[in-house]
């Protein structure tokens, strides 16, 4: 009797749960402009930041103002327009200078983009790695006289844009990028919500309940 007792609490519990987690989850329409308030300001910093025309001698002088504030800041570099890391706000990712993104093949098309037609990019979440959290790089180009000069960018890390837009708060979430997954929580099942995005150089595609 008392193991029923027990089973029937754990039971309800669970779908007290499942009930809450999916009171949780946003509309469609909140969700979406969740998102674009989201990217909007970040994006705006960025442009504001490549319109200084930073070098690798005032970049991090530059970029402070725009990134004090940011919730789940991990990074910001700077590029050429070679797509070469030039300078690093942090210190202490100083190894990084020098590295050629173009070696990242994840990153072929937004190089390829970039060059042909520079425009602000927004890449899908990293998968991440022992050494590396999970993040969402976002990229701004330095134009002068209609050259590409360069490029700003920022990574964020993308547990905090999952709990700046609630996509932490629902039961499960997958996000699509141009095709592939990105990045995904939990089991959607057959009744999901959905939402498309045309996002700065990219489409999103996410899923949720």
């Amino acid at each position: 009797m008392k193991n029923f007792a027990l089973c029937l609490m754990l039971l309800l519990c669970a779908g007290l749960f499942n009930q809450s987690a999916a009171l949780a989850a946003p509309s469609e329409e909140a969700l979406s402009k969740s998102v674009q308030n989201y990217f909007d300001p970040l994006f705006a910093d960025l442009q504001a930041a490549a319109e200084q025309q930073p070098t690798v001698d005032n970049f991090r002088e530059v970029m402070k103002p725009f990134l004090t504030d940011i919730e789940g800041f991990f990074g910001s570099t700077l590029l050429d327009s070679d797509f070469v890391i030039r300078k690093v706000y942090r210190r202490r990712n100083f190894l990084a200078v020098g590295y050629d993104l173009k070696k990242v093949k994840e990153l072929d098309y937004f190089w390829d983009l970039m060059r042909k037609s520079p425009s602000p990019q927004l890449s899908e979440p990293g998968h991440g790695s022992f050494l590396q959290p999970q993040l969402i790089a976002m990229r701004y180009p330095i134009m002068k006289e209609g050259q590409l000069t360069g490029v700003v960018s920022l990574m964020i890390r993308t547990k905090a844009f999952l709990k700046a837009t609630g996509l932490d708060q629902v039961a499960a979430y997958r996000i699509v990028c141009r095709g592939q997954e990105a990045e995904s929580n939990g089991e959607l099942g057959d009744d999901y919500r959905q939402i498309t995005l045309q996002l700065p150089a990219n489409e999103w595609l996410i899923q949720y309940r």
